[in-house]
């Protein structure tokens, strides 16, 4: 081969390494094509945190708060005391080992020459191994009283715990509408501050050309400060409402925003509805569980003066002495109760004492039920009517601050018309807002007091 040859094949070979590396770099330097875009486009991570509604803050609160869990504690305490009510009526079975020493008659001749049964002791060491079984027959219905009354503690303490998620959701309801409210406030002062703010510069621009007084715009600053003192104000009522109802839900509301999209779902019935179903409502059926739970007391307590019957069983297992062949043994006990030095007597009037306790309470909590009713029902409809008729007048205070103003450029009113005019549309706002949120808190207060399913 001559070099012509051998340097035109190096040629060659260069080429293609010159390739192979550059073509990579060409196509990856190459314009995609818009689909290869959109599949390779990365979008940046969205850090707005989902709002709050409140159902949200409810849930999370069912979830963190003690009240709660305390009361479905006792649920468990309450089946606890089922399982104890219904050893009275079962046997008791045990396994029981004894080894028995005594003193080696040996020693002592004479001294162990029989025994109750006529039988000489041999073994001065005896071991016994057997089950015993007793088994109650009768009671006086004691076993019955205390299963009946452990099955309505049970039910009665979880009425309780319904009813506390009902009160819990109330709470929360009040707490999420304070922040929502007090956050309406500020813009509603804010943007009051911005209108009294345009104002005193009009009122300066005029004061220049000399058609308004300096006393004019220092009573405008001076309305400008009052606002800043409310406006502070708001800002602490907020910050205690916002630490209120994270207390409520166990967490840090931070930057999340509240959102407020419950629609308003009760029916406008007339009272007497909601009033026929006030026995359904859950501290009302636990006050009627803790009567019946009072009546099993009573029957537990009469017991005393019933006979009781007692079925003792013993097997032996292995038994070692004069009666190491009786393999088992069965006792009946009768026992008649004839003086107890008045404990029983004691323990029944104190029983039905409870129990008319016990139905008083029932009855208050029951006109207690009725009564709230009747009162969240009555402050619902008329807080909904408060409201249509203050957002009515906040049209109306806009409408006259706008007249007052342009009435003043025409030198028509004074400026103290036209501060008084603005510090109605301030006030009026306000009305209105609180009168919403008040309507909003009726609302969960009347389905609190309904007993309505949240």
């Amino acid at each position: 081969m001559n070099n012509r040859t051998f340097l035109k094949h190096c040629s060659i070979f260069l080429s293609i390494l010159l390739g192979a590396f550059i073509c990579p770099d060409l196509r990856a330097e190459a314009p995609a094509t818009p689909a290869a875009q959109n599949e390779n486009v990365v979008l940046p991570p969205t850090n707005e945190p989902k709002p709050l509604s409140l159902e949200d803050c409810y849930k999370l609160a069912l979830e963190t708060y003690e009240t709660v869990a305390i009361q479905k504690e006792a649920i468990e305490r309450a089946k606890a005391l089922m399982f104890t009510a219904a050893s009275e009526a079962l046997p008791e079975v045990d396994f029981v080992i004894t080894r028995e020493k005594m003193e080696n008659q040996k020693e002592y001749p004479g001294a162990y020459a029989s025994n109750a049964t006529g039988g000489a002791f041999g073994d001065p060491n005896i071991l016994q191994r057997k089950f015993t079984i007793n088994q109650p027959l009768f009671q006086g219905l004691k076993s019955v009283g205390a299963i009946t009354g452990a099955g309505s503690i049970k039910k009665e303490a979880t009425e309780n715990w319904i009813r506390t998620k009902e009160l819990l959701y109330r709470d929360v309801a009040l707490a999420f509408h304070a922040v929502l409210r007090y956050q309406k406030d500020l813009k509603i002062i804010r943007d009051v501050h911005d209108l009294l703010e345009e104002r005193i510069k009009e009122l300066e621009e005029r004061e220049k050309i000399g058609r308004s007084r300096a006393s004019e715009v220092a009573t405008a600053t001076t309305g400008l400060k009052s606002l800043e003192a409310d406006l502070a104000g708001t800002k602490g009522a907020l910050a205690t409402s916002q630490y209120l109802l994270e207390y409520f839900i166990g967490t840090s509301i931070g930057g999340r925003k509240l959102e407020d999209n419950s629609p308003e779902d009760l029916s406008a019935r007339a009272i007497g509805e909601y009033l026929k179903n006030i026995t359904n409502r859950p501290d009302v059926k636990s006050a009627e569980q803790s009567v019946k739970t009072a009546w099993s007391s009573i029957l537990v307590a009469q017991s005393g003066f019933w006979p009781t019957i007692n079925l003792d069983h013993t097997q032996y297992m292995r038994r070692e002495g004069s009666l190491a062949n009786v393999n088992w043994d069965l006792l009946f006990t009768v026992n008649v109760p004839l003086f107890s030095g008045g404990a029983t007597i004691g323990q029944v009037k104190d029983s039905v004492s409870v129990l008319k306790q016990k139905k008083l309470s029932y009855s208050l909590i029951k006109r207690q039920a009725e009564l709230e009713v009747k009162q969240s029902y009555e402050s619902w409809r008329y807080s909904h009517e408060q409201f249509r008729s203050l957002s009515e007048a906040v049209a109306s205070a806009e409408e006259n601050y706008k007249l007052q103003s342009e009435e003043y450029r025409r030198s028509l009113v004074n400026n103290l018309d036209v501060l008084s005019a603005l510090q109605s549309l301030n006030q009026t706002r306000q009305n209105a807002n609180q009168a919403f949120y008040q309507a909003k808190n009726d609302e969960a207060r009347f389905k609190v007091a309904i007993g309505e399913d949240l």
